[in-house]
């Protein structure tokens, strides 16, 4: 072998065996790394489906809130029928709702 090319294997085996290790670990275990992206996914997910849940329960108080507004009318009436109550001695009071 020719001592240029000892050089250069000798370079390139001291490269590697630097490089190598930090290569590893960053790819496996770094900020950077397969353990990092498979975080990222599971909180993606997990955040993914806490927005579907509010947006869902959003929906569904939206709803509530446009039929109570429709039957408000109705409800206001069934709710002075519900205020008519009796005292202690038997005689009868009437709330008035507005």
């Amino acid at each position: 072998m020719s001592p240029k090319l000892k050089c250069s294997l000798k370079w390139l085996v001291l490269f590697w065996a630097l490089f190598g290790p930090w290569a590893f670990y960053s790819y496996f275990f770094g900020n950077n790394s397969l353990s990092t992206l498979g975080e990222l996914k599971n909180t993606r997910f997990k955040l993914e489906r806490e927005r579907d849940y509010w947006r869902n329960r959003n929906e569904f108080l939206r709803e509530k809130i446009e039929a109570l507004k429709e039957n408000s009318d109705y409800l206001y009436n069934k709710l002075g029928k519900e205020l008519f109550v009796r005292g202690k001695e038997g005689e009868e009071v009437i709330l008035f709702v507005r």
